[in-house]
């Protein structure tokens, strides 16, 4: 059997030969019309510099690509900034070519260039745990999945604002807008790109990408303009003879005012003939229940982690985000995984609307693994949540709840796209 070889840059040329083993592997088509279609979709925003692969007697047998995105980090007051990261997507390892180093490989090597680019950190979403903890990998934000049933508890619609009806042409060319608004109330969201809404709603040449039946798509404008989204698909029909209602999933809901928040939902709860409303992909702390008559008709039925982190650059990492409180902590970063990227002592110092973290030489506060220190990053985890099970040591008494204070969040973080 031949060596497999590491190629980086992929030229477009290869784009259908390498895509075989990426579909391959999350078990989708690799010939035929729907094929096609992932080529065109690809090959339209190839870019050479940002895919890896691997190749063993002729054919593609790994895949990688690293893209720079941006992502919202806590700011100050429950506000967010926005950082660049590195951001890993379409890994695949051909299962005949598995357990020899191929994915470390182009790792490392997608690593190295993304803190050579300046970028903190690196973000992915994990198809399983426990392939890229061993790459430094740490879950720090989740995703809940929910069921409302809208007869067992509606909602009055606001007196302001209005629901319409668009087709996704319109809906490309102020969508972008809205979600940009709405991004911001959170940290975690990473952004839909200039290309994203096209290539999702099917527009500038790009077919749809929306999976079963086209989407019934809804505009939600508020005093200033547009300020929400939603679109909506049928699941399940309806049978009056049998008392049979039916079920839709919500494929997007993005708002950018509570106002538009609370019309979206009361428009999805008085939909006629529905009785089940599937809603993917929200935040774990998801308000609307607070404002249903019954909280229960708001049903979580699964979710877990979304995306995971991994610091390439401490100082820049932390120094990128804002602090709840004012404060300051000396942190022993271990980083046994991969090239050890975020190993180090670092003062972190944190004013109300300003912060530093350089390396220094004083005692530490905290020794913690860099893992732990990127899931509590964003403020979905506690340090207090992670000290029992991931061996963090309050070299100085207190140090555990400052930092807490110092790294929590008024709100979960969530992210609304998927990478």
């Amino acid at each position: 059997m031949s060596e497999a070889e590491i190629v980086h840059p992929v030229p477009v040329e290869e784009a259908r030969a390498w895509l075989a083993p990426m579909s391959t592997t999350f078990l989708q088509e690799t010939s035929g019309e729907p094929f096609d279609h992932l080529v065109e979709f690809w090959e339209r925003d190839w870019t050479a510099e940002q895919v890896w692969g691997a190749r063993a007697g002729g054919r593609w047998v790994a895949t990688l690509v690293a893209e720079p995105r941006t992502i919202t980090v806590p700011g100050r007051a429950g506000a967010t900034l926005d950082v660049e990261a590195d951001a890993l997507t379409a890994v695949a390892v051909n299962a005949t070519h598995r357990r020899r180093g191929l994915l470390s490989a182009m790792l490392s090597q997608s690593l190295l260039q993304a803190r050579e680019a300046g970028q903190p950190f690196s973000i992915l979403i994990a198809a399983e745990w426990p392939i890229y903890g061993r790459f430094g990998y740490a879950p720090a934000t989740d995703i809940a999945n929910y069921v409302y049933y809208p007869r067992r508890g509606r909602i009055s619609p606001a007196a302001a604002g209005t629901v319409r009806q668009v087709e996704p042409a319109e809906l490309a060319t102020i969508a972008p807008r809205i979600f940009d608004r709405a991004r911001v109330s959170r940290a975690g969201q990473v952004d839909r790109r200039r290309d994203w809404w096209p290539r999702r709603l099917g527009t500038e040449g790009y077919r749809p990408r929306f999976h079963g039946k086209p989407p019934n798509v809804y505009v939600h404008d508020g005093d200033d303009g547009p300020d929400g989204l939603l679109w909506w698909t049928p699941e399940k029909d309806f049978d009056l003879h049998d008392d049979h209602l039916g079920a839709i999933s919500v494929g997007d809901l993005i708002t950018a005012s509570d106002t538009a928040y609370r019309n979206l939902w009361a428009y999805l709860g008085g939909i006629d003939i529905v009785d089940e409303i599937a809603v993917p992909r929200r935040p774990v702390d998801e308000p609307l229940r607070f404002l249903l008559p019954d909280g229960r008709a708001l049903r979580l039925v699964g979710g877990g982690d979304d995306v995971w982190v991994r610091l390439l650059d401490v100082a820049a990492a932390l120094s990128a985000r804002r602090y709840s409180v004012p404060g300051s902590l000396v942190l022993e970063v271990t980083d046994p995984d991969g090239d050890g990227y975020a190993a180090g002592r670092y003062l972190l110092e944190a004013s109300d609307d300003a912060a530093s973290c350089v390396r220094t030489e004083r005692s530490a506060d905290l020794v913690l693994g860099q893992r732990t220190l990127a899931s509590i990053y964003l403020g979905g985890w506690s340090l207090r949540q992670l000290a029992a099970v991931q061996g963090v040591d309050e070299a100085s008494p207190g140090a555990i709840a400052r930092a807490d204070l110092m790294f929590g969040t008024p709100a979960a973080p969530w992210n609304a796209t998927s990478f």
